[in-house]
């Protein structure tokens, strides 16, 4: 399984990770991430073919694993591609490091999000 963090609209340089099977797919994902508690949080997977080229319709897969289901969201939880990009909302109830599960083809990715508390009340 190969790990990767994902951000939101920061400047952070993309991964590119794949190529998927059967398909032959390449991801493009942004390197970190950190939200606030209750906050939602864009996630952007971008599928391209190996020459580079957006590849509409492929379904991406965004899951929360188990042991933190009560503590977490993830909306909608398959999305396909457009223009080969695929985004999803996540949203955490509970501060810490969670987890979200990114799956496309036979590609598994576990994308760390570390969740601050509330932001402090003057």
């Amino acid at each position: 399984m190969l790990v990767f963090c994902l951000v939101a609209a920061s400047g952070c340089r993309p991964t590119v990770i794949g190529p998927t099977q059967p398909s032959g797919y390449r991801l493009t994902l942004p390197e970190t991430s950190q939200t606030l508690r209750l906050q939602p949080l864009t996630l952007t997977v971008r599928v391209t073919n190996s020459s580079g080229a957006p590849v509409d319709d492929v379904p991406v897969h965004f899951r929360i694993p188990p042991q933190w289901a009560t503590g977490a969201e993830i909306i909608p939880p398959t999305v396909t591609t457009r223009q080969g990009q695929a985004a999803a909302t996540f949203r955490a109830r509970t501060a810490g490091r969670i987890t979200v599960e990114v799956m496309v083809e036979d590609l598994t990715y576990a994308v760390p999000i570390t969740v601050l508390g509330d932001t402090p009340r003057f």
